[in-house]
């Protein structure tokens, strides 16, 4: 039955590529279904760069994850041919008592994470482009980096698509209609049936599985890049410039990149509106622009030129952990939301994880923090 499938992947983005490739290589009959044609600009799995680091301040837990994410990336960079990182040293800012240098230090102690502990004027004699007041320290790990995103999604798409898997594009999703013994998925295009399924939907989750009533938020996120005045270009690459993540006042932060052509990439970590994925604007008024301008102003050493915008899309969960389980109704449907603004860099691990859940493996990671229950209205 040309239509039947041993996996189907629902959403081909950060995680759901990834598992597709993961997948491919099993020898079973697997299909990925996407309702727009990946890499795209409409979801959370865009805008050119995304950072990846180690001594990850939000919970020591990510740690083994992210490095075994490093290992698949390099992996996948090898059997793609494509250049998927660069390694860049990566800088979280803020006071001695923040969340962010709290956290990024206390990750790195845990899993013996290289890094240095900077004073203010260590930072800025280091990198003269920040603006740092005398309370500012930094962790400084010199195995953070960007991923290029399209890049990677790109690379395991071509990857499945060449160990045999069916990739169908620009196929919105009509219904889920599944049973213990089957799934059946109807599209704007076709019926197709399946004896395990991923979703891996982002933030069409909610709406694809609705049943569960999964407490989920999407939130607006807007991506800038600047063209400074002074200093040029030449002093704000990747050569000289981390990535970074300032936590500027308790609980609000910004993150940036160097120059990779375009400009100084800069963004706010969740300080977005609420939205959904057909009311989203699209639109960065000029208010967005100049605020974004006021923060460069304050913490960088720079005359910020506007170059362009772009919006992608946080899926939260209340506690900003992922959601990697299965159905709580049925054990042959796999939900993925490795998501709340910080998924990316862990969709390599994450598509292995997804992959061997689907194939009746046990993970290789311990993914029990990640589970539906933890939500009572889920369950």
């Amino acid at each position: 039955m040309a239509n039947t499938y041993d996996v189907i992947v629902l959403g081909l983005g950060a995680a759901g590529s990834s598992s597709l490739y993961h997948l491919s290589k099993s020898g079973k009959k697997v299909c990925g279904i996407d309702q727009y044609s990946p890499p795209h600009n409409l979801g959370s799995s865009h805008g050119q760069s995304r950072i990846t680091r180690q001594a990850y301040h939000e919970n020591p837990m990510y740690v083994p994850f992210i490095k075994r994410a490093y290992e698949l990336w390099d992996e996948l960079a090898m059997a793609s041919g494509r250049n998927l990182f660069k390694r860049t040293g990566g800088i979280m800012l803020g006071t001695a008592n923040s969340g962010v240098i709290l956290g990024a230090e206390r990750s790195a102690k845990t899993h013996h994470i290289p890094y240095e502990y900077l004073n203010s004027k260590e930072i800025h004699n280091r990198f003269p482009v920040f603006k740092t007041p005398e309370d500012t320290v930094g962790i400084l790990e010199t195995n953070a980096g960007i991923l290029f995103p399209e890049e990677c999604i790109t690379a395991n798409l071509e990857l499945a698509e060449q160990n045999g898997a069916t990739i169908k594009l620009e196929e919105k999703i009509i219904s889920i209609d599944h049973q213990p013994g089957s799934i059946a998925i109807t599209t704007s295009k076709g019926h197709y049936t399946t004896e395990k399924l991923i979703v891996a939907a982002g933030a069409w989750t909610p709406e694809l599985m609705a049943e569960l009533e999964l407490p989920l938020t999407v939130e607006r996120q807007v991506l800038f890049w600047f063209l400074p005045k002074s200093p040029g270009l030449k002093n704000l690459d990747y050569n000289s410039l981390p990535v970074y993540i300032w936590e500027y006042t308790a609980g609000k932060a910004f993150y940036g990149f160097p120059n990779l052509g375009e400009g100084l990439k800069i963004a706010h970590h969740h300080a977005g509106e609420i939205t959904s994925p057909g009311t989203i604007s699209k639109l960065v008024g000029d208010d967005e622009v100049v605020a974004m301008e006021h923060v460069l102003r304050n913490f960088l050493e720079i005359e910020p030129v506007f170059n362009y915008a772009t919006t992608c899309m946080y899926t939260n969960t209340p506690d900003n952990d992922f959601i990697i389980d299965y159905h709580p109704f049925n054990k042959n449907i796999i939900i993925a939301s490795p998501c709340s603004g910080h998924g990316f860099k862990f969709a390599s691990v994450n598509g292995k994880i997804l992959s061997d859940m689907a194939l009746g493996q046990e993970p290789e990671l311990d993914i029990s923090a990640f589970r539906i229950s933890r939500f009572q209205s889920a369950i």
